[in-house]
């Protein structure tokens, strides 16, 4: 999308048209106007528009799941005035738990607020509300400390009037997801949008119930699998018939065709593996079953994914010979992507030491068959 890479950003005719098509709130629960399907048919859906352009994926999965966490932290009367009746109202931004944090101290109407720029604040220009983190601070200006010492730092959501863009996004890749930094002018913000009381007011809602990880994961999986899903159809398409030094057809060299096969097979078993956890997931989540197992493998599988990934990409780009070679052709533009996206914290290597104890402890256990048990090193 040309025009998005010029802007930084997808343009707001792409996200009205997604909104006309009924893509917005698909997963929020029928009665909040939304389409109610399950995690399963909404990574289908962001793995086809990331199959077409990674950073409009981006963006599709930062509004769709960012606006999940309004139902997971805030009252209810605040998620319905943010949907709207079209269920298309948006939250995201950048909430996560690292980078700076502003301060909120109680005054008439609420909280007078303000933060500093934050980072990563993908499709926040067409956001009906942008996601920031603040200290809680007392009348006296002194700082909440929470039971374990450290400052009570919450979520809040704030009207796009209240935020500056930097405008800072120029990167090597997803150059249309507005990923840039915001800060949050000061301004009073009424309590409701403040994630200051724990619970959910949608206790029987999976969307709401499946737990923060399990959503914040679901942006990232549809992504992948979309860029792993167009590297391979680019593959299959530059190797036809194509003439490669003394190969005159690579599609019919069986080198290529053994390493075909086994990239398309790692992107099926990847996709199997994500849909059916989250199948899993979903299921123990609407009957009030979920277990510290059933995040881990979420975790577990986009792990699997995007080391996938890696090598779909490098093996397709290797083929490619010079297709590779256009600065803005296809083999690039998937290379750029898909190094940005395998570059996010939450799908890093070491994000594996952290779901490693949930794991081994399932396979240690007796619901598993244990191979070649033995007391010799």
């Amino acid at each position: 999308m040309p025009q998005a890479n010029q802007d930084k950003v997808i343009t707001a005719k792409v996200v009205q048209a997604w909104k006309d098509a009924g893509l917005y709130g698909v997963m929020l629960p029928k009665h909040l106007g939304g389409a109610g399907v399950d995690a399963v048919t909404y990574i289908q859906i962001a793995e086809e528009i990331s199959r077409q352009d990674a950073s409009a994926g981006w963006v599709y999965g930062n509004h769709q799941t960012g606006t999940l966490f309004i139902g997971m932290l805030l009252p209810a009367e605040a998620l319905r005035e943010l949907i709207g009746p079209n269920a298309d109202g948006v939250a995201c931004g950048s909430g996560a738990p690292q980078g700076p944090f502003g301060t909120a101290k109680p005054v008439e109407g609420g909280y007078l607020v303000k933060a500093p720029p934050r980072f990563f604040g993908s499709g926040s220009q067409h956001a009906t509300r942008v996601v920031s983190r603040v200290a809680l601070l007392n009348e006296n200006d002194e700082m909440l400390i929470g039971e374990d010492g450290e400052p009570n730092v919450v979520h809040i959501w704030v009207d796009p009037k209240h935020v500056e863009w930097k405008h800072d996004w120029d990167p090597s890749g997803l150059a249309g997801s507005g990923s840039g930094s915001y800060l949050v002018k000061e301004h009073v913000l009424e309590e409701k949008w403040m994630a200051i009381h724990d619970g959910t007011e949608f206790p029987n809602e999976p969307a709401f119930t499946q737990g923060f990880t399990s959503v914040t994961t679901l942006h990232h999986v549809g992504t992948g699998l979309g860029l792993a899903k167009r590297a391979i159809e680019e593959m299959a398409k530059s190797a036809r018939g194509r003439r490669r030094g003394v190969v005159p057809s690579l599609d019919e060299y069986p080198l290529f065709q053994a390493d075909f096969v086994r990239v398309a097979s790692l992107y099926e078993a990847s996709r199997a593996f994500i849909l059916d956890s989250y199948k899993n997931l979903w299921e123990a989540a609407a009957e009030h079953r979920m277990t510290e197992l059933h995040t881990a493998l979420i975790e577990q599988a986009a792990l699997h994914l995007y080391r996938s990934l890696d090598d779909i990409i490098a093996t397709a780009s290797l083929w490619a010979g010079s297709d590779v070679v256009a600065k803005d052709g296809i083999f690039a533009r998937l290379n750029a992507n898909a190094r940005i996206a395998m570059n996010h914290l939450l799908v890093g290597p070491q994000h594996a030491v952290q779901i490693a104890p949930a794991l081994l402890e399932d396979w240690q256990g007796s619901s598993r068959p244990v191979q070649g048990n033995s007391n010799h090193d």
